[in-house]
């Protein structure tokens, strides 16, 4: 039948991709791709004292997170504002499906603009902030419902929320180097799947929040955006892999650089 079509297909191109995906590139792109890396026990350690990354961390846990949870109840949230089951569906669907290549397109501009990621992360939340508020709006018919307006504020959010990502993932390595990228990656899926559990964990607390107020949880969504925005206007943007890659020197190096001559290369430590 049609399902088991789908699932043949999809087993296949995952096991074709398995199979085929080279372990590393034949030519390291960058120095800094090949430099040394802690151990795990040292990293832990840097990371502890790196406030920077625990910044990108729980803005990441707050919008990614929080969505996560949003996306897992979406339908029984939007009953109350008189969406169906199936609305909703489609809704997180194409959001997501839409999503896709936005993400790699944000991707790819974060890697062309690395000194500018904080002014793009900014501006992309504060886009998702407007959309957002948008769609509740238009949910909660504060104003005349629009169902063409409705969908494009979705999608819109949706959009914002998950284009942060890469970003986020970047800055938080940019942030903790020289410690591993997969150790920085794990504590930022950590916070991601916790804020994610508490989300979705306030739904099965009795008396805290009624069947009749689930639409409450609009209102989380778009304060992440919100805290989010306040987190970023704080973060300290860094380009050590930049500077590695510019002078091919090593991170205990940094220091003894010429000042002058990481000024006129542009790059802020």
């Amino acid at each position: 039948n049609c399902n088991t079509r789908r699932m043949e297909a999809v087993v296949s191109t995952q096991s074709t991709g398995v199979i085929y995906f080279p372990s590393r590139p034949q030519f390291a792109p960058t120095a800094s791709a090949v430099a040394a890396r802690l151990s795990i026990s040292e990293g832990l350690r840097v990371l502890i004292r790196r406030g920077n990354f625990w910044l990108i961390v729980f803005a990441y846990a707050l919008t990614s997170g929080t969505f996560n949870g949003y996306g897992l109840t979406f339908d029984v949230i939007m009953q109350n504002c008189h969406i169906s089951q199936q609305t909703a569906g489609l809704l997180g669907f194409i959001g997501l499906l839409v999503s896709v290549p936005t993400n790699i397109l944000v991707g790819s501009l974060a890697a062309v603009f690395s000194r500018w990621q904080k002014s793009m992360l900014i501006s992309i939340l504060t886009i998702g902030t407007l959309a957002f508020l948008g769609f509740i709006a238009e949910v909660e018919q504060w104003i005349p419902r629009n169902n063409v307006a409705l969908w494009v504020l979705y999608i819109l959010g949706t959009i914002s929320i998950t284009g942060v990502v890469p970003l986020l993932f970047d800055m938080s390595t940019e942030s903790s180097h020289p410690v591993s990228e997969e150790l920085s990656a794990t504590v930022m899926v950590m916070g991601n799947q916790m804020m994610c559990n508490v989300f979705t964990a306030i739904l099965q607390i009795p008396h805290l929040i009624n069947d009749e107020d689930k639409d409450r949880l609009n209102y989380v969504m778009l304060a992440s955006f919100v805290v989010a925005i306040t987190l970023a206007g704080f973060f300290r943007t860094t380009n050590v892999r930049l500077l590695i890659d510019a002078y091919s020197i090593t991170v205990d190096q940094l220091d003894t650089r010429s000042i002058q001559q990481i000024r006129n290369a542009g790059v802020r430590m």
